[in-house]
């Protein structure tokens, strides 16, 4: 697998908002309801302008297999929130782990004083669920949803 940067090319626009609005993708964000192009279009441009974002795409030789995202809520901070979404056509071929840890390196990359990766997951998103508790984050806290820390070693 190989990850790269997410630039703002109508490619990219056109893959990360297919994958954003594929069916289980929406049930599994804690906003489900369908995403609007010009909107996604929109959101992607500030999210590429922004410091305190980080977007990759990852994929299998010219196969798009998915995304992976980190944002810090503070400039500069030790501590930054991930998500990421996994085509259909890559799901359930025991890549997820190889993916988060191709992401977490790259991130590390740019971000090279970070300490803690939280993952906020519902609590109904079983393969999620597992594949952060397999990957080291230690779940801290399962009220409205399952929240997931990740220190550095």
């Amino acid at each position: 697998m190989t990850i790269r940067k997410v630039n703002n090319s109508k490619e990219d626009c056109d893959l990360i908002y297919s994958l954003s609005n594929d069916p289980l993708v929406r049930a599994n964000s804690f906003s489900t309801k369908q995403i609007e192009y010009s909107s996604h279009c929109e959101w992607l441009q500030k999210s590429l302008s922004d410091n305190n974002k980080l977007f990759f795409l990852i994929f299998d030789n010219n196969d798009f297999v998915g995304q992976i995202r980190f944002v810090r809520e503070i400039e500069n901070s030790n501590e930054c929130v991930i998500s990421l979404s996994i085509t259909e056509m890559f799901r359930g071929k025991h890549i997820a782990s190889n993916f988060l840890k191709l992401g977490l390196e790259e991130m590390h990359k740019v971000w090279d004083n970070m300490e803690y990766v939280i993952a906020e997951v519902k609590k109904e998103n079983i393969a999620s669920n597992q594949l952060f508790v397999k990957n080291g984050f230690v779940l801290t806290d399962s009220e409205e949803f399952n929240k997931y820390k990740y220190k550095e070693k």
